[in-house]
């Protein structure tokens, strides 16, 4: 019962608490942080990216790992004026269980399929026709508001970060990550011919 009592006080506490607690080191605050707070958000990235072929628990301790690094070096690089905790997590965590899948896929030489759009485009298009490329461009140019066709072709054919482009448009990271899911659809329905 008390550890409930104090896992349900850190859901109450602001983001720049939590952090400065892990940084602390408190272990009850981490181990909140890992494996009740986003324990969902890592778990989703892990079965979209890895089609449920690996040990979730593993590659969340491989991810506690790869934060806590040179003394939280990347939790330090949190700021919530730039992003709320819940969006600067969902991006790192996507981009260390992306990049280590494909370290995986290096080593066996072997080639997984997966939805185009958890991917970067980059990675995408290498695998494709060329003709794909000149369609996504074609899909793109075919948005309407001038500021989301931009955003669009710095994130899905330039392949810029979130951050990147939310400082290019003067725009935070959560209107960015927001106005981005709701391209995939735009785009998603251009496209539909390739089944994405």
């Amino acid at each position: 019962m008390l550890l409930f009592n104090k896992r349900k006080n850190y859901a109450e506490w602001s983001d720049n608490r939590l952090v400065q607690a892990i940084l602390e080191g408190n272990k009850d605050a981490i181990v909140y942080f890992f494996y009740t707070k986003y324990s969902a958000t890592f778990q989703y990235h892990i079965i979209r990216l890895f089609n449920c072929k690996t040990d979730v628990e593993e590659l969340i301790d491989e991810f506690f790992l790869f934060l806590q690094e040179d003394n939280w070096r990347r939790l330090r690089m949190f700021d919530n004026k730039v992003a709320s905790l819940n969006t600067w997590v969902s991006t790192v965590s996507y981009r260390f269980f992306r990049d280590y899948r494909q370290s995986l896929l290096n080593m066996n030489d072997t080639v997984v399929a997966g939805d185009v759009w958890d991917r970067s485009y980059t990675d995408w298009a290498q695998n494709q026709e060329s003709g794909i490329k000149i369609d996504v461009a074609k899909a793109i140019g075919m948005i309407r508001n001038e500021r989301d066709r931009h955003i669009a072709s710095s994130l899905f054919i330039d392949d810029r970060d979130y951050e990147q482009v939310a400082r290019e448009f003067q725009l935070s990271v959560d209107y960015i990550y927001t106005i981005k899911n709701r391209l995939v659809k735009q785009l998603k329905n251009s496209l539909k011919d390739y089944r994405l």
